[in-house]
């Protein structure tokens, strides 16, 4: 698969025309990673983003004490590293190949560079981040806090609220997402994210095809949603 047509399956870049995917895969560097290495430490300068091609990453918080914590993980197709490439200020965690990762790295002064030819990779970017933002709190936990399909509750039950379309029997929702961004703002492997979707459609609470989302039992699912974080128990 070229660069090209890899970038159609991550969401920041999947509404280019191959015209605007073409100088863009250009200004790509490919970096590889074994298990254990650090792509940037956090505090370092923020100066390039990068995107998954094959592998996965892990970002790590070490706090005040000394203790480290895993924060999110990222597979193929997801990127990390937008907001230290749009401000440039320190890293605010550490980033670790977990297994051999192959990388997709972006500078900031060619992002700047490409965004300057292609404004509307801005509009894009604005939005993914701003999904991202309204949903940190929580995505903030350490991953084993929650199980997922808990975590995919809360966030789709947050989705209704806000953008579905109610009649008798569902609710549809307005909000298209793809699977690398829905894992984005569950901050897990866009696999993971596929695995808690199906979880929660084989309990028929909901409804995936492409893009669009249906829930069919909203009190089946605020029930997931609502589950102890420290029982850890979702129900059948």
């Amino acid at each position: 698969m070229s660069t090209e047509q890899f970038l159609r399956n991550v969401s920041l870049f999947a509404n280019l025309t191959a015209a605007e995917l073409e100088p863009l895969a250009r200004r790509l560097v490919t970096r590889e990673y074994e298990p254990g290495a650090v792509i940037f430490s956090q505090g370092s300068p923020g100066n390039s983003m990068y995107i998954v091609r094959s592998g996965l990453v892990d970002a790590v918080l070490t706090s005040e004490d000394g203790s480290e914590r895993i924060l999110a993980q990222f597979g193929p197709e997801q990127f990390f590293g937008e907001f230290g490439l749009l401000d440039g200020l320190p890293r605010s965690a550490t980033m670790v190949a977990r297994e051999p990762s192959d990388l997709l790295k972006l500078g900031r002064t060619e992002f700047f560079g490409f965004l300057e030819m292609y404004p509307a990779v801005s509009i894009k970017l604005l939005v993914l981040l701003s999904r991202r933002l309204r949903f940190a709190l929580q995505t903030a936990e350490p991953l084993d806090a929650v199980p997922l399909p808990v975590r995919l509750a809360r966030v789709l039950v947050q989705f209704a609220e806000r953008y579905g379309d109610h009649d008798e029997s569902r609710i549809q929702l307005s909000l298209r997402l793809t699977r690398g961004e829905l894992a984005g703002i569950l901050a897990c492997p866009r696999s993971d994210a596929e695995q808690a979707l199906a979880a929660l459609d084989d309990q028929g609470l909901i409804g995936v095809r492409g893009l669009q989302l249906t829930i069919y039992d909203m009190v089946g699912l605020r029930a997931v949603a609502s589950v102890d974080d420290e029982s850890g128990e979702v129900p059948d």
